[in-house]
């Protein structure tokens, strides 16, 4: 079984464009990329304004969980939003502490962009008879507080549920599993900075505004859970997505992926408590 990234890729045009649709309660409000929008409720409603906030730019707490991912590069900490992905965090947690992840691959990386990792293979493989059990098939948590900014640690889609009406309606029902995608950031340039500004909404200009300064990938807010937030090893994510990648492999929808052409490993994730 294969995780699934979102369904776009980090294409300049195409974040421009979907920052640029406004958010309104038809059907087609959904349709685009970097779209700000959050499928809640009894049917779909639009991203709640109020609730928008920038906690991964905050400090962390004393006492908060934090994640140490050790690879065969260095070592990365990230803090973990329980309030906020609490099946996300909860299972993330789990499986570091169970020795899940011991061992196991970075098995795709967008050059600069982000990396993927966490699984038994370096293609992306599940150990055998994972795919469909309960740590494969969590509920997609979004959050108006959380956004992938440079250092996002989220969680990969594993399947999209839902008819003809749902996939028209974009209110697919969507799980995450046990692999994990690390954002580093697109380049930020004039055309980007244009887009990210073009907003009419303050609290959107406050996140676009955020992209611009930290880096990121905006054309996935939205799209994937974000449950930590990168605060100690950049140097380490820029040194995995800075490797040499092999040749591109087809992996349908007119998407084609990059994995290192030399082996990096997960050597372990240990769950810590912020002093």
């Amino acid at each position: 079984m294969r995780a699934t990234g979102p369904a776009v890729r980090p294409e300049k045009r195409k974040v421009v464009r979907g920052l640029l649709i406004v958010l309104t309660i038809t059907m087609l409000s959904s349709f685009g990329l970097g779209l700000w929008a959050n499928l809640t409720s009894d049917y779909k409603t639009v991203l709640n304004y109020e609730d928008i906030d920038l906690i991964q730019l905050e400090a962390p707490q004393s006492g908060a969980k934090a994640a140490v991912i050790h690879t065969s590069l260095g070592d990365m900490q990230f803090t973990l939003y329980p309030e906020e992905c609490p099946q996300t965090v909860g299972s993330f947690i789990a499986l570091a502490e169970s020795g899940y992840y011991d061992n196991t691959y970075v098995f795709e990386l967008a050059p600069s962009v982000f990396f993927a990792g966490g699984a038994v293979t370096p293609q992306g493989d599940l150990p055998a008879g994972k795919a469909g059990t309960a740590q494969e098939h969590i509920p997609q948590e979004l959050s108006a507080k959380l956004w992938p900014f440079r250092g996002a640690l989220c969680a990969m889609q594993t399947a999209n549920e839902g008819g003809f009406w749902k996939t028209l309606t974009q209110t697919r029902d969507t799980f995450t599993g046990s692999r994990f995608l690390v954002c580093n950031s697109i380049e930020m340039d004039e055309e980007i900075q244009e887009g990210l500004r073009s907003v009419e909404n303050d609290a959107m200009k406050r996140v676009g505004e955020a992209f611009i300064e930290h880096g990121g990938i905006p054309n996935y807010a939205q799209q994937l859970t974000v449950f930590g937030q990168l605060t100690e090893g950049f140097d380490v994510l820029d040194a995995i997505t800075a490797a040499e990648v092999g040749p591109g492999e087809d992996a349908g929808d007119g998407v084609t992926i990059t994995r290192p052409k030399d082996e990096i490993r997960i050597l372990s994730v240990e769950i810590v408590t912020v002093p």
